[in-house]
């Protein structure tokens, strides 16, 4: 077998300027086909870290009744009793709890409709990334009254700016209409253009303190140590506490999952092509060698040599031949991932600014999982042992008597 080894590389450097310009064609493709994939990857990866930490979280818990009437009497009850509970779990990473209200927020120059968040400082701090995509002010500046957060997208629109006045108007627990004035503390920004567009976040005190009940709480936000135990987490919450309405971050937002579930087909996709173009163009190579070399190969049986030799020396020819390539392509793969695994790549010249409509960021940072490339190259074998097939029949068909005497 060793033999048969040696022979079979050496049969594939004998035509060296078609078997490097085959290697060079599988490099490519393969490295387009990984580029193309890690870019992929990264989009959605980013989308769901952004979607998670900025807008949904992990867990979402409500009162049933609010998803049915977003109304702030629909809190939730008992929150005291579930926020222990939260704090002594070492699934929960974090959490917090908000009071939300339908509202109106007016400028100088505009009303719009806004989602009015009230929050604790410190808990929201932690559970989103409210602090950290703080773009202008302060995060809450505590001597200001009613010190508001607004959305960059909001604040040009409003054309407001840190220290304005605004007016935020809203529905108590009596269904009373409720006006206040507010002045801008901070303004933040995340991936998501139309998420910045329509939240407001307050001080929860501040908020609770005009509805009437301090004590109001209807959303109760959560992160866990990993993504994958949220349906768990989820489903034994839920036992616990039946009367709520426990929720994943999946149920929240279908459209995550599905970019979550999209990107896998993306892969399976490219990888596809990969392998379709890499058989078709080994399936050609291989036939012509196995025609240039008719009479080598009938001399070959004719002193002894058994099919089955031939056969594994052309399966072998093919599968070093892909692999060299394979080699090559993911090598490239990789080095190109490890240069721009710090500094990404900005799409925003390239026109793609209207990403952040749909939640995604403009600076992409290409990314694949080690097992990826180890099953790429499980899938290259397996494509170069089905491509070889084919041309090791062919040579098997050959008449050794026949095959000595071909020109």
């Amino acid at each position: 077998m060793k033999t048969l080894i040696k022979i079979s590389w050496r049969n594939i450097w004998r035509n060296r300027q078609r078997s490097l310009t085959m290697i060079l064609a599988i490099t490519v493709g393969l490295w387009g086909g990984l580029f193309a994939a890690s870019i992929a990857t990264g989009l959605m990866d980013q989308r769901f870290k952004t979607g998670v930490e900025q807008e949904f979280s992990h867990i979402q818990v409500h009162n049933p009744e609010f998803l049915r009437e977003s109304h702030p009497r629909h809190g939730i009850a008992n929150w005291d009793t579930l926020q222990n509970e939260l704090s002594a779990n070492d699934t929960v990473v974090a959490f917090s709890g908000r009071t939300l209200v339908s509202g109106m927020i007016a400028s100088a120059n505009m009303t719009q409709g806004v989602n009015l968040l009230g929050v604790n400082p410190q808990m929201e701090a932690q559970t989103s990334s409210l602090k950290i995509n703080l773009k202008e002010g302060e995060y809450f500046k505590e001597d200001m009254l009613n010190p508001l957060l607004l959305g960059k997208s909001l604040a040009d629109q409003m054309n407001v700016r840190i220290g304005s006045r605004l007016v935020i108007t809203f529905q108590d627990l009596n269904n009373e209409l409720i006006s206040t004035s507010c002045r801008v503390s901070g303004i933040y920004q995340t991936a998501n253009s139309a998420f910045d567009q329509r939240n407001i976040y307050l001080l929860q005190t501040d908020l609770n303190n005009y509805l009437g009940d301090t004590t109001i709480v209807t959303q109760a936000a959560m992160l866990l140590k990993d993504h994958k135990l949220s349906d768990d987490f989820s489903d034994s919450l839920q036992k616990k506490h039946p009367e709520l309405n426990i929720r994943t971050w999946a149920e929240v937002s279908p459209q995550l999952a599905f970019y979550n579930e999209m990107g896998m087909t993306m892969f399976m996709i490219i990888l596809f092509i990969i392998l379709l173009a890499l058989a078709f163009g080994l399936l050609n190579t291989m036939l012509m060698s196995v025609f240039e070399r008719v009479k080598e190969l009938g001399m070959l049986m004719s002193i002894g040599m058994n099919k089955k030799r031939v056969f594994v020396m052309i399966l072998l020819e093919t599968i070093f031949l892909s692999l060299s390539g394979a080699a090559s392509g993911m090598a490239a793969s990789y080095l190109t991932l490890l240069s721009l695994k710090d500094k990404g790549i900005n799409l925003a010249p390239l026109g793609a600014g209207s990403l952040s409509e749909f939640g995604f960021e403009p600076v992409v940072y290409p990314q694949l999982e080690v097992s990826f490339f180890i099953f790429l190259t499980i899938m290259v074998v397996a494509a170069a042992i089905l491509t070889g097939i084919y041309p090791a029949l062919k040579a098997l068909r050959l008449n050794p008597a026949e095959a000595v005497k071909a020109d």
